[in-house]
């Protein structure tokens, strides 16, 4: 009866550690990016961009870098968060008490609060950041954006989706 048992043992050894390995897989690089774009906003002349940035995963995502146009450096690129429901877009930014820019790489995305989280947050009067946003500046108008990465220790590189928001013609 031992030898059965010590097969069977290692059987279901070797079947959890190909699904755990499949779920890691799945996890870490099937599943669609925990960054989302809640949407943009552009001044006239199209040199200036703010866009929305929610993280909808499981853990922060550390901001690396930012790219525009095919892989330049934007003048600069800043992230913002806001300690009320206003969302980082839109304009009068820098007159709000409530909205503060930074350094990309000062402080991590935390992942997307429920709606009842954001309420609880805003009535105990925490400053807790409850949307995110990334404003960037640029000599010229921007038509891509592309924005470096860490989630669960791996870095990432992605692409934007603009949508129709340009017209690249």
């Amino acid at each position: 009866m031992k030898p059965k048992s010590k097969h069977l043992r290692r059987l279901l050894y070797l079947g959890l550690g190909l699904l755990l390995s499949a779920i890691l897989l799945y996890l870490l690089f099937l599943r669609p990016t925990p960054i989302k774009v809640g949407g943009f906003t552009s001044s006239t002349d199209e040199n200036t961009m703010i866009f929305e940035v929610i993280n909808k995963g499981f853990a922060d995502v550390k901001l690396l870098d930012v790219r525009v146009n095919d892989g330049m450096k934007p003048s600069k690129a800043e992230l913002g968060f806001s300690y009320s429901l206003h969302l980082v877009g839109g304009e009068g930014l820098d007159e709000d008490p409530d909205i503060e820019f930074v350094d990309i790489r000062k402080l991590p995305l935390k992942p997307e609060l429920m709606p009842d989280e954001k309420r609880a947050a805003l009535d105990q009067g925490s400053r807790i950041p409850l949307n995110y946003g990334i404003r960037l500046y640029h000599d010229e108008p921007i038509i891509q954006i592309e924005v470096k990465y860490k989630y669960w220790g791996i870095t990432f590189t992605r692409e934007m989706p603009m949508g129709r928001f340009f017209n690249n013609g």
